[in-house]
C-alpha cells in the first residue's frame, strides 16, 4: 500500500523518479539559508550589539561639527532631544 508519507517524500527523492525536482529544491533551500545568514551577519542582526547605529545626539553633533547647522540650531535641537523642552 502507498502511504501518505511515501507520497509526501516523492518530490524530495534525489535519486528517484524526479531527480531534478528534488535537487533543485535542495539547492534552493541551501541558497535561501545562505542568504539569510549573510544578511543577519552583515546587519549585525542575530546577537548583534547594535553598536553600528548612532544615537540622535551623535548625529546632531556630527551635523554641527560639519557645519550643516548653526550653534543656535544645534543647542535648540539638543535641548529637544534631551527632553528639556
Amino acid at each position: 500500500m502507498y502511504s501518505y508519507a511515501n507520497r509526501f517524500c516523492d518530490g524530495f527523492n534525489f535519486f528517484g523518479r524526479y531527480p531534478a525536482g528534488g535537487s533543485i529544491l535542495f539547492i534552493l533551500g541551501i541558497v535561501l539559508i545562505g542568504v539569510i545568514v549573510y544578511l543577519a551577519v552583515r546587519k549585525g542582526g542575530i546577537g548583534g550589539t547594535g553598536q553600528d547605529s548612532e544615537s540622535p545626539l551623535d548625529l546632531l553633533q556630527k551635523r554641527y561639527v560639519n557645519g550643516d547647522i548653526s550653534k543656535e540650531e544645534y543647542l535648540e535641537k539638543k535641548d529637544i532631544l534631551k527632553g528639556r523642552r
